[in-house]
């Protein structure tokens, strides 16, 4: 009998063989592949031992307040003894009832899904365990379709097996509950309780439970504040399953399934409320601390959740000061702003900016991202939805499109505050902006024109030059030629006479300033500027006593502190230190008179280190600082800074200057008390965001702000009484301050007028060649100079 050969084998075995075992291999490639983490995070049994959602990083205030958690998530841990049994009953009914028999991937589910949706093409759910999902939250996906939605759900699934392997049922759904987003960025259950029901998890009713559970399958979609007939709907679903699994009774579902959803919404539940701005920057300063550490290793690579306890320099105090008179003065200027731009829109139709906005929005990238075609945008664009829009009366709901709300929240006026301890730099407040929820941009770290608060650096460069208090300078309106005719104004336009130098910046007399830039010279204000710590680049050119370099509010508020240390600018201090979460001391904040690392004797091998700045500013005289803060003080007092005297009350020492900017885009407010530096500014999104009339001076937008502010510290008992004197030290200067505001040298003047061809009235041409002696003959040049009235270098002039 003849042996059959191998090439004998039948035809359609091969196929069938091929076709079998292709997709095998595919399978078995891809898994390969997932392991080794390419498609995103597959994270050990080890690093998952070591998953602890209690051990945030915590922030402590100067004054011994938590200031909440360093996490991203608006989120607050909760043990699963402490939520009640009937959340976690409705969760198991709606999500996954085998959880506590599966190992972490229900085949059953995937059975169902794979038959109902791939076979019979009916949406049939992801077939997700609480594992899997658990999983999926803690390593977020980082693809969308196709065939990553493969490789996350496969990703998913290692993951979640690898879970069970390290955790009990409990703790995984311990862990899940704590962790799961509820919509409108609240994480957990227990933030979701105070957020929907005004109560902790543990008071749950069966009701809201089954409401908080049907949330997960959509949280806009379902959230029972926004859309109160979907949620009930899904409610009543999660109560028929519990019904259907023995979870309820009968009874218990015929009572619950008929009740009216009801809701007790508070959207500030569970937000930290204590300086979310603040949070940012220490963010970044750990960060930037951290990598000059030795523990990194010890401490892994999440900060936020590597139990630290971070002291900070912030005062609770100070901060409540701070953002109740941002919130007071600014509600108010925003009603007076609606009224004044009722009638002119600000943001028309297809406008610009608007568009701007929204193709760089998080929703128009989820749209194209999903292959939404642009005509189908522009039609979501323009269509009407249900919203929850801010107002300073509360949230409004109200039906507008994209459209509308993106220019209801451009129309917003804004404002930062940001107050430094001049001396050892600690920032004790800092509000960024008006609601860090929609306005998440830091005003105070915003660059933008300071207008006249700049004006004091101007000043102090020309006392570094040889300059006086007393010095006179001539209020003479000047076209300078070279700057394409530029001529500088006063406020109130008047001209002629003489002011001193310190009454000048008192009254913030634009065409004084302008003329003590151009003679004292670009360089040496640019020097000044450094020296106080001001790195903002400045222009060539007159206008930069005008304050027309772009700086930010936390920039120019730090120069300041120049004035009140002998000159020399403080470094702002977040940190002042850090503790692992064993209480180890790990790093201390260094002391300004030290220059480089310091090591502290600690156990466990932990080395402490104190980063230090190599470079610091160098600083400008101590005399200059002195005659700058008795020039401010008088600036309070008499000048422009005068209603935080007259309206506000304020009798403690105090010294400030106010900054308008060119169409009253900006509005500033820089002021300082002996043992303390505080700036704010106001302003809208672009420049189109501002008054046209009343109010549009800072004395009338940002001066309040910092009136309200130190009212309030007035009004607390438990704060250090602000001082009724500069100490000596501050306002030693060695120069005379007893002089006349203004002197009128009228028949001087008019001379001088005679023989230059030009009067007070009318822009004298600064930078074009003279030809006096061609129009007024030189025999009238040559009796100028010997009434000594044309000298080339006049010292008051």
């Amino acid at each position: 009998m003849k042996k059959k050969s191998h090439a004998s084998f039948p035809f359609w075995k091969k196929v069938l063989s091929a076709v079998l075992l292709t997709p095998v291999a595919i399978f078995l490639l891809i898994f390969l592949l997932t392991l080794t983490g390419i498609f995103g995070p597959v994270p050990g049994t080890k690093e998952l031992s070591k998953l602890d959602l209690d051990n945030a990083t915590v922030m402590i205030s100067s004054d011994g307040i938590q200031m909440g958690s360093l996490g991203d998530q608006n989120r607050s841990y909760v043990s699963l003894d402490e939520i009640n049994p009937k959340m976690v009953d409705a969760l198991l009914a709606i999500e996954d009832i085998r959880f506590r028999s599966h190992s972490g991937i229900d085949y059953r589910a995937l059975a169902r899904v794979f038959i109902k949706t791939i076979l019979m093409g009916q949406n049939a759910g992801g077939g997700s365990t609480i594992t899997q999902q658990l999983a999926k939250n803690l390593y977020p996906r980082e693809g969308n379709g196709g065939l990553l939605l493969v490789t996350d759900k496969l990703r998913e699934m290692i993951i979640a097996t690898r879970i069970e392997s390290v955790y009990s049922k409990d703790e995984i759904l311990e862990l899940y509950l704590n962790n799961v987003s509820f919509g409108e960025d609240t994480f957990g259950i227990e933030m979701a309780s105070y957020r929907f029901f005004s109560k902790s998890s543990s008071d749950l009713n069966l009701d809201e439970a089954a409401t908080l559970a049907g949330v997960l399958k959509a949280t806009t979609y379902y959230n029972p504040h926004r859309n109160p007939e979907r949620a009930k709907t899904r409610r009543n679903l999660v109560l028929l399953q519990m019904e259907k699994y023995g979870l309820i009774e009968q009874d218990q579902l015929t009572e619950q399934i008929n009740n009216e959803l009801s809701t007790a919404y508070d959207r500030s539940a569970g937000i930290q409320n204590i300086a979310p701005y603040y949070k940012v920057q220490i963010q970044k300063e750990l960060e930037s601390i951290l990598d000059t550490l030795k523990t990194q290793p010890e401490l892994g690579q999440d900060p936020a959740n590597s139990g630290l306890t971070i002291h900070t320099t912030l005062d609770t105090r100070l901060q409540r000061a701070a953002e109740d008179a941002v919130k007071n003065q600014m509600k108010q200027l925003q009603a007076i702003f609606d009224r004044e731009i009722e009638n002119r829109p600000i943001f028309g139709e297809e406008d610009p900016e608007v568009l701007r906005v929204w193709h760089q929005s998080e929703s128009y990238k989820r749209l194209k991202a999903e292959g939404i075609s642009e005509d189908e945008i522009e039609e979501i664009l323009h269509e009407p939805v249900p919203s929850l829009l801010y107002t300073w009366n509360g949230y409004r709901e109200m039906e507008v499109s994209p459209y509308d709300e993106i220019r209801h929240y451009l129309t917003f006026l804004n404002a930062g505050f940001y107050a430094i301890h001049p001396e050892t730099g600690y920032v004790l407040a800092w509000v960024g902006g008006i609601d860090f929820r929609h306005f998440p941009y830091d005003q105070v770290l915003a660059s933008r024109q300071p207008g006249s608060a700049f004006k004091p650096v101007l000043y102090a460069a020309a006392i570094e030059s040889g300059r006086t208090p007393c010095d006179y300078q001539r209020n003479i309106l000047a076209q300078y030629a070279e700057y394409d005719n530029w001529t500088p104004q006063n406020n109130n336009q008047e001209y002629g006479g003489r002011y001193s130098l310190q009454a000048a910046l008192a009254q913030s007399v634009n065409t004084v300033a302008v003329q003590l830039a151009t003679e004292t010279g670009i360089e040496p204000i640019r020097k000044t500027a450094r020296n106080m710590g001001i790195n903002a680049s400045l222009h060539d050119g007159p206008s930069v006593a005008l304050g027309t370099a772009e700086m930010s509010l936390m920039e120019l508020t730090t120069a300041y502190t120049s004035f009140l240390n002998d000159g020399d600018p403080v470094e702002p201090i977040f940190i002042t230190k850090i503790y692992a979460d064993n209480g180890m001391l790990i790093y201390e904040a260094d002391d300004a008179s030290k220059s480089d690392f310091i090591e502290l004797p600690v156990s466990g091998g932990l080395e402490i280190e104190t980063p230090f700045s190599t470079q610091p500013p160098s600083g400008i005289k101590n005399e200059t600082a002195a005659t700058m803060v008795a020039m401010l003080e008088k600036t309070v007092n008499e000048g422009t800074g005068a209603p935080l005297r007259s309206r506000f009350q304020i009798s403690h020492a105090l010294g400030g200057k106010t900054g308008t900017t060119q169409n009253f885009t900006d509005g500033w407010f820089i002021g300082f008390t002996p043992d303390l530096v505080f700036g704010t500014r106001v302003g809208g999104w672009n420049n189109r965001v501002r008054f046209r009339e009343y109010p549009a001076y800072a004395s009338q937008t940002a001066l309040p702000i910092a009136g309200i502010f130190l009212q309030n510290l007035n009004q607390q008992d438990n704060l250090p009484a602000q001082s009724s004197n500069f100490r000596p030290e501050q306002v030693d200067t060695p120069y005379s301050l007893a002089c006349s505001d203004t002197r009128n040298d009228r028949i001087k003047d008019r001379i001088r007028d005679f023989f230059t061809g030009q009067s007070s009235d009318e822009p004298r041409v600064i930078g074009e060649k003279d030809d006096d002696d061609e129009r007024k003959g030189n025999i009238f040049k040559r009796i100028g100079r010997k009434l000594g009235l044309t000298k080339e270098k006049d010292k008051e002039n």
